[in-house]
């Protein structure tokens, strides 16, 4: 009797919970939720978060015949393309035969202003070019001129096609100047690739009644108006700043624009100041660009695949130089000039030859649901080949950055100072277990017989001050054993010294190539030669193999510059290609860096430092997690470290809609023990005063996190402002309420400042 009355409980238990379970809109099976305090109201319409999604389509029109009217000749076509030419301007226009729209690379448009004559040319020229003009005097001048038939006052041009199964070459010829080169177009499927040999290029004397001219080409640009046809329609201009960057199109006046060099400065030609007090901005990293129109009609994600170690991209919102056209494109630098000093006076002179690389891009067509960022993300990773099997759901590690060893200049030399030492490291591991945690990645800082600022630091010798080879083993052999990770930080990029044996580089100017480090001591290094990268590493083998390191973070990775050596200059395209080369001689190692170029990312297993906004230049209109969108399931990113963000919750809650791991610095002792060192400008890394606030961020990140381990995000959106919804290849979807308020979207309730992942195992 008492087990019938057991059974018919539970069935009715059963059937409530069934009854509950069906009538509600908020809960679901394995859902979780949680929330932060907030001191203040966010902004939600701001640039740091993405604006709300705007559903509004473009009008599609077949306009073909018009085409072949305003003096247009269709090349050729395949499945999923047409491709037109206009010999006046050397312009193309594109026909998307999936989405019916037709992509120009000239400005046709003239809604309701005048433009003048040199204005008009250039909207309307495929092809502009930048040249130099040096003087009698050894003045070097530049100006740009634009490729145009039809205007003669303005510009000058000719061009001789040749038409091909697949496109088509172009001798384009700039008489005037004496200057020609080769544009090579094709179609391949989906994509318009784009090509300029630099063998094709030519410099030729003009002679004149009473003297010669001698111009040479400086820069290159192609299609720099393709996809401006954007007056006033609902779309954007994607551009890879920080995590990620979108210009709406809009009607609000900016005198600034976005301009910036693929990987950063040379600062083989540029000058590098150091330190700075303003604001890093970070570099380029990627050489890609996007275009959108109309919601899930159209778009193209435009990659630099030849020269990109001397281009530059340029992102121009509406009535920037008073054109009020929004456009994007890449330009390239064909030679650059550079400073000699000469006793107490600098002389600036002009490389002879143009770089010895091709200018290359090719141009992605996408449409319906794949004509927005998240498309242009997913094209780029297949371009880079990043696929990965993904992994099961489990807790996301949490990254801790230990300092070991550094030093405070003394009477007799250096006076050092024990941070960590390695069975501290160990402590602290284990105290955090006992607080629930358990799965770590370390790295570790100074780490290396006299520390981090020293020529051993590349000799993979243990220190003493920090306990030497067998508490350095003990701490490796129980990381391991726990399937946990740790990196050990080497810089074989720079040596502290020029020559002693030191392969370091100079300056295409001949000067000593120094960098400033990141010092409180006002550090200087020099470059080394990049292709001694994977030797200084591999000659070292035996002291890694015996200390069970396998793992390296890698400092100044992400640095491209040119340099001489020896006699030879050596420009960045072939300089990355050295890179490249380096690290498929290091596949033993797992790799992990800061900031990483995209040229890295096959080569890594963790990104440091990662970005969680854009820039929010004030022509930007939304920050949007383009990098965590290509990376994820791949690399695992990491916040920039926690103790040096001022706002904790606000980062939670970034961390969450971003899928980003949470990341902190820190040391045994207090960092009063770091004054007077490398790193005084640490200002609170003692373990003591971060535990709890660790065990607390990681706790709530891991709660959201933790059921998208290994997943890829397949779309981002806010249906509301301030409230994100991201969802996952495994079917999770996780919404972060940015808003003071209550809000409810797809059934869901969301409180103020508040997650909810919905479908998590």
């Amino acid at each position: 009797m008492v087990n019938t009355v057991k059974k018919i409980t539970s069935i009715i238990c059963l059937v409530l919970f069934s009854i509950v379970l069906l009538s509600s809109k908020v809960f679901f099976i394995g859902d979780t939720s949680g929330s932060v305090s907030m001191l203040y109201d966010l902004d939600a319409t701001s640039n740091f978060f993405t604006q709300t999604l705007d559903t509004r389509e473009v009008e599609i029109l077949d306009e073909r015949e018009n085409l072949l009217v305003t003096g247009y000749s269709k090349i050729c076509e395949n499945e999923e393309v047409i491709l037109y030419f206009k010999s006046q301007t050397c312009g193309i226009a594109i026909y998307d035969k999936h989405s019916g729209y037709i992509w120009y690379s000239t400005y046709n448009n003239k809604p309701k202003y005048t433009f003048t004559a040199a204005v008009q040319a250039k909207i309307e020229s495929g092809i502009i070019i930048e040249y130099y003009d040096i003087d009698s005097k050894g003045a070097i001048k530049s100006a740009e001129v634009c490729y145009s038939q039809k205007e003669k006052k303005v510009t000058a041009g000719s061009s001789t096609i040749e038409k091909l199964e697949n496109g088509f070459n172009l001798d384009v010829k700039f008489e005037s100047y004496g200057i020609s080169f080769k544009v090579e177009v094709r179609l391949e499927g989906s994509k318009l690739k784009v090509n300029v040999p630099y063998e094709s290029i030519v410099e030729e004397d003009i002679v004149g009644k009473l003297t010669t001219k001698s111009y040479k080409l400086k820069s290159i640009i192609l299609f720099p108006y393709l996809g401006s046809e954007n007056y006033l329609i609902n779309g954007y201009a994607f551009i890879p700043d920080g995590s990620g960057a979108l210009i709406r199109y809009n009607e609000n006046k900016t005198s600034t624009a976005y301009i910036k060099k693929l990987y950063g400065d040379d600062y083989s030609f540029t000058d590098y100041s150091g330190q700075s007090y303003i604001k890093d901005n970070g570099v380029l990293g990627l050489p890609i660009y996007g275009i959108n129109h109309g919601y899930n009609q159209a778009a193209f994600l435009c990659e630099a695949t030849g020269g990109v170690g001397s281009m530059e991209l340029h992102s121009y919102p509406y009535n920037y130089s008073l054109i009020p056209v929004n456009t994007t494109y890449f330009k390239y630098y064909v030679r650059d000039t550079f400073t000699v000093s000469l006793s107490q006076q600098l002389m600036y002179l002009l490389n002879e030859e143009p770089y010895p690389s091709d200018f290359s891009m090719t141009y992605s067509f996408l449409n319906g649901s794949n004509a927005n960022y998240i498309g242009m993300a997913n094209t780029y990773r297949e371009s880079l080949g990043l696929n990965k099997e993904t992994k099961s759901a489990s807790d996301i590690p949490l990254r801790i950055e230990f300092l070991g060893l550094d030093y405070k200049p003394g009477l007799f030399g250096k006076n050092y100072v024990t941070m960590t030492k390695y069975i501290d490291a160990l402590n602290i591991i284990k105290d955090l277990e006992e607080c629930g945690l358990g799965n770590f990645n370390i790295t570790y800082l100074g780490w290396n017989r006299g520390g981090y600022f020293t020529s051993s630091a590349t000799k993979a010798r243990t220190a003493l001050l920090l306990g030497g080879k067998s508490k350095l083993l003990k701490l490796s052999r129980y990381i391991n054993s726990k399937n946990y990770s740790i990196d050990y930080t080497v810089n074989p990029y720079v040596s502290s010294t020029v020559g002693f044996g030191n392969k370091t580089v100079k300056k295409i100017g001949l000067t000593p190539f120094e960098v400033t480090l990141e010092s409180s001591l006002d550090q200087k290094g020099y470059y080394v030669l990049p292709s001694e990268l994977s030797k200084i590493i591999t000659s070292k083998d035996k002291r890694y193999i015996n200390l069970s390191i396998d793992s390296l973070k890698i400092d100044n990775l992400n640095v491209a510059y040119s340099y001489r050596y020896s006699s030879n200059a050596v420009y960045r395209t072939d300089m990355i290609n050295e890179v490249v080369k380096a690290l498929d001689e290091l596949t033993k190692y797992r790799i992990s860096t800061e900031k990483p170029n995209s040229y890295l990312f096959k080569y890594l297993t963790n990104y440091y430092n990662a970005y969680y906004e854009s820039n929010k230049y004030i022509y930007e209109t939304d920050s949007v997690p383009f990098m965590s969108i290509l990376l994820g399931g791949y690399i695992n990113q990491y916040m920039p470290n926690i103790n040096y963000i001022s706002d904790y919750e606000l980062a939670v809650l970034r961390m969450i809609e971003y899928n980003i791991y949470p990341s902190f610095l820190l040391t045994k002792e207090e960092a009063y023990d770091l004054r007077y060192t490398n790193f005084e400008y640490l200002n609170s890394t003692e373990y003591a005063l971060w535990k709890d606030l660790i065990v607390s961020i990681y706790s709530k990140t891991n709660d959201a996190l933790k059921h998208v381990t290994g997943a890829k995000i397949s779309d981002h959106v806010y249906p509301v402002t301030g409230v994100s919804k991201t969802t996952y290849s495994n079917g999770v979807i996780i919404y972060v309420n940015y808003n003071k308020n209550d809000v409810t979207i797809d059934g869901v309730s969301l409180t103020p400042y508040s997650y909810y992942v919905k479908g998590g195992n």
